[in-house]
């Protein structure tokens, strides 16, 4: 690739590009870094340019080719896409925390405590800004004619173009959400220029506006490849935005929310799980198949009618390393006790949940039990789980939290019980990581349709999900936005959505506290500036940026 060194050097990202070997699971071969060069394109036009795309897919999935982090300088594992977000998302909320004491960058963020100069700031978004840099010289590449495509193969560097601009525009809703504004380099930047840092309002006008073309250039063609993304990833993200809008802008998008949902939610309705009122949901009939170890054929692309799991980021036992996904949704939790309970042998005991997440949910009088599905696999009291020291080090694991596990390395039937065929307990596990499902998209419907006025359509949609994790859907007269907000954090935990949610629902700065928020034992308010994160210093003294307000 021609363009790359320079895009990454001029966003301040310094960081090692190896491209390499996607999932061996996604239709597309491995490559060789040493070889992938413009010069040698002619000699397979359409090969070398899967292989290509493959390596904008591979800066998902992975931390890195052949063992290579792509972010110097940090733990490569933490540097994952999933688990970046999962630092920056989930860790710093009430869902959960971080024990390993040698690690002194984390131990603050789990308070919520950002400096610029913490080296998860550098880490998280240096490998953003990396899966920007890739995909787009992927688009500049195909644009410039670099692969030299035949013809009657046009169609498929015109559905990649489509792809990367997805996946690009996927990494920038999370640096507009976690930082706000930052540089913003077109399909049109020159190559070495160093591009513009942006308003966070101007930016997200740019990459709505780009994944409404995409969705516009699906027409009716909402299929999807497992593993790929399409039109569907398209229109999920732009309910992500659109969502988000009012932070993000200043103005309001509930229509456009809505009309986004609308489609994806049509599209899925008449299999899976049967509401109360008789509708086919399209979701899932049990929560944890949709995180089991087959749960390929609840994806857009698998071999069965529900596909609930809208993105998904492959993983592979044997023929992928990542210390993030499905892998790190287990073994991040549980210590060599749980083992045989998930089928893996991987055991961190590095997080726990903080009691105020976990009182969200419907318990029985001693915490233990509780008819929500949602909760099938935790750890509990009855697994000698408690609260009673909550102070947030590996030693006191097990006195410290609840485990919330959702991911488990078994065979599921559609109904969450244990199937005959199992895979063997392994390091490495080979669920799929769901980005974004449906269930969500549902909620954000439903928190659109409440902020619309229309509090009938938006109850039977949080009802859907209430019915399908077992519980009684409510009344009209117990639903309010705060009680919806409660049940995006049980369905979603840890899905990367908690610390966004919280600042939509102005409880993030003050208004709600848990333990150890902003560093007090019982919680205490955060600084009015703490909605955005710090831009790493790193990243502000090599291309001269404008730090965000506050740091």
């Amino acid at each position: 690739m021609k363009t790359i060194n320079k895009f990454i050097l001029s966003i301040g990202a310094v960081a090692s590009m190896a491209l390499g070997a996607c999932t061996g699971d996604l239709d597309l071969m491995p490559t060789d870094p040493q070889k992938v060069t413009a010069g040698s394109f002619d000699e397979d036009p359409v090969g070398y340019m899967d292989r290509v795309m493959a390596d904008c897919y591979l800066q998902f999935a992975t931390y890195g080719a052949n063992g290579n982090a792509a972010v110097s300088g940090t733990d490569g594992g933490m540097t994952t896409f999933q688990r970046a977000l999962f630092i920056l998302e989930t860790i710093p909320t009430d869902e959960a925390n971080w024990l390993p004491a040698a690690d002194a960058d984390y131990g603050l963020i789990q308070y919520g405590i950002a400096s610029p100069s913490n080296t998860i700031m550098y880490g998280v978004y240096s490998r953003l800004m990396i899966n920007v840099a890739v995909c787009t010289d992927f688009i500049q590449t195909v644009n410039n004619g670099y692969f030299n495509i035949p013809a009657d193969q046009q169609w498929k560097a015109d559905e990649y173009l489509r792809q990367a601009r997805i996946l690009r525009a996927a990494a920038y809703y999370y640096l507009i959400d976690l930082w706000g504004n930052v540089p913003y380099a077109s399909d049109d930047t020159s190559i070495g220029s160093v591009p513009p840092q942006m308003d966070r309002a101007e930016l997200f006008g740019f990459m709505t506006t780009d994944l409404e073309q995409v969705v516009a250039a699906y027409g009716s063609n909402a299929s999807q490849s497992w593993g790929y993304v399409g039109k569907e990833v398209a229109e999920a993200l732009l309910v992500k935005y659109y969502l988000n809008a009012e932070v993000y802008t200043g103005t309001p998008r509930w229509a456009d929310c809505l009309r986004h949902a609308e489609n994806i939610i049509t599209r899925h309705k008449g299999n899976g799980f049967v509401a109360s009122d008789g509708v086919a949901t399209g979701l899932a009939k049990n929560y944890s198949t949709l995180f089991a170890a087959n749960n390929r054929q609840y994806a857009n692309g698998g071999s069965g009618d529900v596909h609930e799991n809208l993105w998904v980021i492959p993983s592979d036992a044997e023929r992928m390393t990542s210390y993030a996904n499905s892998m790190f949704m287990i073994a991040g939790w549980i210590g060599g006790d749980q083992n045989a309970k998930y089928n893996q042998t991987e055991a961190w005991k590095s997080m726990s949940t903080r009691p105020e997440f976990a009182a969200l949910f419907e318990w029985d009088s001693n915490m233990t039990n509780s008819n929500d599905q949602r909760v099938a696999w935790w750890c509990t009291a009855d697994d000698g789980f408690s609260f009673s020291d909550l102070i947030y080090n590996q030693a006191s694991w097990g006195n410290n939290g609840y485990l919330p596990i959702k991911y488990t390395n078994w065979n599921l039937d559609e109904y969450g019980d244990k199937m005959a065929s199992q895979p063997n307990a392994t390091k490495m596990v080979s669920n799929d990581y769901a980005v974004i499902r449906l269930a969500e998209i549902y909620l954000s419907a439903a928190e659109a349709y409440l902020q619309q006025g229309n509090s009938t359509k938006a109850l039977q949609y949080a009802n859907y999900i209430r019915e399908r994790a077992g519980l009684q859907g409510w009344s009209a007269g117990e639903f309010n936005l705060d009680n919806l907000f409660q049940e995006r954090a049980r369905e979603l935990y840890t899905e990367n959505v908690r610390r966004t949610d919280l600042i939509r629902a102005g409880k993030w700065i003050s208004g709600y506290n848990w333990t150890w928020k902003n560093q007090t034992l019982k919680g205490s308010d955060f600084p009015a500036h703490y909605n955005l994160y710090p831009l790493p210093s790193t990243i502000v003294s090599l291309a001269g940026m404008k730090q965000n307000p506050g740091y």
